[in-house]
């Protein structure tokens, strides 16, 4: 009986051994490098929703909207382009293009562009926050994979032209 137990104990210490000290990483996935970007040549944003565009155009007097060119709020335009400064890929989420299942088909995407004149710079598509709010989907252009990406900042792209006008003038 004591036999027994000893040499169950040396196969439950060997199978824990064996699970502690093997760290295989089976995810051989490489991710793109987003190019860091220069938020300071950015002159132009697009916000691409079911709805319609919102265009957002750098002037002298600060960031305006549309092409009527509302004063935009400072603050949402600087979360937008801190999201793009600091954007990063933290793993690699679906090869399949489930985009539905992200929300990243049609009806419910954002697509971003920043531009500096004619020249695009960086431009991504978004879907929903992950279940940990830690994430957002996304997709970058000319990529079928879906991504996650750090930080949740859906919120600060979906909003209307005036959620995005400047309330103080």
């Amino acid at each position: 009986m004591k036999k027994e137990y000893l040499i169950l104990i040396a196969l439950i210490l060997i199978l824990g051994a064996y699970l502690l000290f093997h760290k295989e990483n089976k995810d051989h996935t490489i991710l793109p490098e987003i190019v860091k970007i220069d938020v300071s040549k950015i002159t132009g944003l697009v916000i691409n929703k079911k709805e319609g565009p919102i265009e957002f155009t750098k002037k002298e007097k600060g960031w305006v909207l549309t092409d009527k060119e509302y004063l935009a709020d400072s603050s949402s335009v600087d979360n937008m382009l801190d999201t793009l400064k600091t954007l990063k890929l933290s793993a690699l989420v679906s090869q399949k293009g489930d985009l539905k299942r992200y929300e990243l088909d049609d009806e419910n995407h954002i697509k971003v562009k920043a531009v500096n004149g004619q020249e695009t710079l960086f431009e991504f598509t978004m879907g929903k926050t992950a279940p940990t709010f830690n994430h957002t989907f996304v997709m970058l252009t000319n990529d079928k994979n879906i991504y996650h990406a750090n930080g949740s900042f859906r919120s600060y792209f979906d909003k209307s032209v005036e959620d995005f006008k400047e309330k103080k003038e």
